[in-house]
């Protein structure tokens, strides 16, 4: 082995130790900083945990409170002559006409022709059929 053969496996080891040196320093970091990171993500995966749980009880309550307003405002729906008649709280359980397009509250013209309308979204419905048709005859036909 020659002199030059010598240096050269020489330079060849030391050089490769600190090139291996430096990338297990640098795998050390990455490792360090993957931990950081893996914590911070432990912390924050726990807070979204906790604001899942919050959520789902907001919206338990919610539903229950939803549940609660509907079966209080809870009403009877029937269609007759073209017109929708609801009973319950609001309508202080009384048949009362509404609009079968947008569901508000109708008026029925007491005329010769008599006919419901609807000032919300100008719906009209004609009731005299041939016969003299009025609120008081129609409400007569509802369910008791």
């Amino acid at each position: 082995m020659g002199l030059f053969e010598s240096i050269e496996k020489l330079i060849t080891e030391h050089g490769s130790a600190a090139i291996i040196s430096q990338q297990l320093s640098f795998a050390k970091e990455q490792f360090v900083a993957l931990e950081r990171k893996v914590s911070e993500l432990q912390l924050e995966n726990g807070k979204l945990h906790a604001k899942l749980e919050r959520e789902h009880l907001d919206h338990d309550k919610a539903q229950q409170e939803l549940q609660r307003l509907q079966k209080e405002h809870e009403e009877e729906v029937v269609i007759h002559s073209f017109l929708e008649f609801r009973r319950g709280k609001r309508t202080q359980n009384k048949w009362m006409p509404f609009c079968p397009k947008c569901h508000a509250p109708a008026t029925i013209t007491q005329s010769a022709s008599p006919q419901a309308y609807c000032p919300a979204c100008d719906f009209v419905a004609y009731l005299d059929r041939g016969g003299a048709m009025t609120l008081d005859l129609i409400v007569k036909q509802l369910p008791p």
